[in-house]
């Protein structure tokens, strides 16, 4: 078992991708999980924080040492993991608003965040970081009440992280194996994708770009979106924020 083969658990720490980062140059192996109850300085993409009171979400980041040609798809095995895992518990159809925004319901259930290092043209490493919201009482943080969910509110129950967990590494080390054995993953993974034929607008916080909008047409086999635009030319997102135009 390469995903979970060694695990640092944690109280309380920072940031897990941070610490993460440390062991990875550190030397430690690969597959390695950090995870924590609570995080101080815990984030998402684009350094948005993650509401996730002590002891009721997962919080985990992962030590991987994937090939280049690899990289693409680590987003995917991801989301499918996760997307897998919550099915299992919930008996719920999951489904991914691109590009990595795991989602029942329509709410967001979980997040993922992926830092590496490249030297050249290797991976030195790579940090897999998931979010996903367990026992969250979503109704006790308005912020995020119409927009977000849980395992627990899926269910009307608690849920056993640990059973979550258990079954997340065993999804993830799955499609991980998929992945070195020179498997790709995007038709898969461009079946649980919302965004579709949808109407969007695609955003790119941290640049100075300006928005823009059209209908998602179609996943490229490298993961990025295929976008027409309303001016019918066509655009095609490596990355960005996808807002879908009155999704319900």
């Amino acid at each position: 078992m390469l995903i979970g083969s060694k695990i640092i658990h944690f109280s309380e720490i920072d940031s897990t991708m941070d610490y993460c980062k440390k062991i990875a140059i550190a030397g430690e192996p690969e597959g390695t999980i950090v995870s924590t109850e609570f995080q101080n300085s815990g984030r998402g993409r684009f350094n948005r924080i993650w509401i996730s009171p002590y002891g009721v979400n997962i919080q985990i980041s992962i030590l991987l040492k994937p090939k280049p040609q690899h990289l693409i798809y680590i987003n995917m095995a991801a989301a499918l993991a996760i997307c897998e895992t919550a099915e299992i518990i919930t008996n719920s159809k999951a489904s991914i608003k691109w590009p990595n925004d795991v989602q029942v319901n329509g709410k967001k259930l979980a997040g993922i965040l992926i830092e590496s290092s490249i030297k050249g043209d290797q991976v030195d490493y790579l940090i897999l970081g998931m979010g996903i919201n367990v026992n969250l009482d979503v109704m006790n943080h308005p912020d995020i009440s119409q927009i977000a969910t849980s395992l627990k509110e899926i269910n009307n129950k608690n849920v056993d992280k640990n059973h979550v967990m258990e079954i997340l590494w065993e999804k993830l080390g799955y499609y991980y194996l998929k992945i070195k054995n020179g498997e790709s993953l995007t038709s898969i993974w461009a079946s649980r994708i919302n965004t579709i034929g949808r109407d969007v607008t695609i955003s790119f916080p941290g640049t100075n770009r300006e928005p823009i909008s059209g209908t998602a047409k179609n996943i490229l086999p490298d993961g990025s979106i295929q976008i027409i635009l309303d001016d019918k030319t066509i655009f095609n997102a490596s990355a960005g924020e996808i807002s879908i135009e009155n999704y319900s």
